[in-house]
């Protein structure tokens, strides 16, 4: 009876609760500079730095499809995944080879897209996270920082993928 609880209760969960550490390992958030909101080099960062050694495992923060691929400019190699169930876009630029993944691949949450780097505008590897509103990565920006502390606490704690 016990296992058909957790079955139940399991089932009940929204689709968006599966989710995953958008870094592999051990990561970290930087000075003010790379913090969501600031202005750098005459824009507002629309996105939080999360640093890692280069080469670094990239994976897909939730199930999505890949709406975004490309390379060059100031996001350097980078791709952007929509979560129909969140109804944003994450964002991933600096990629460190352009990503093995095509416009309309469905990812699950955890699945490797790519590898952490130093492409386009960018002073070290690193990887720039941005979450939009809506699907595309020209939507509304939000502050990621919250949503990647509660991955990085749930993943410590083995709750997420």
């Amino acid at each position: 009876m016990r296992c058909f609880l957790l079955i139940c209760a399991f089932a009940l969960l929204p689709a968006s609760a599966a989710s995953a550490m958008p870094v592999e390992g051990k990561v970290g958030y930087g000075e003010w500079a790379a913090r969501f909101g600031n202005f750098r080099r005459g824009h507002v960062h629309a996105g939080q730095d999360v640093f890692a050694r280069p080469g670094t495992f990239l994976h897909a923060i939730r199930d999505a499809v890949v709406v975004e691929v490309g390379e060059g400019d100031g996001r350097g190699n980078h791709i952007a995944l929509y979560s129909a169930a969140e109804r944003e876009t994450y964002v991933y630029f600096h990629m460190l080879h352009p990503s093995f993944r095509r416009v309309g691949d469905r990812v699950a949450a955890g699945d490797r897209v790519g590898r952490l780097g130093c492409t386009g505008s960018c002073d070290g590897p690193h990887l720039h996270f941005e979450v939009r509103r809506g699907r595309g990565s020209y939507g509304n920006p939000r502050n990621p920082l919250p949503l990647l502390r509660s991955l990085q606490t749930a993943s410590a704690q083995g709750v997420a993928d």
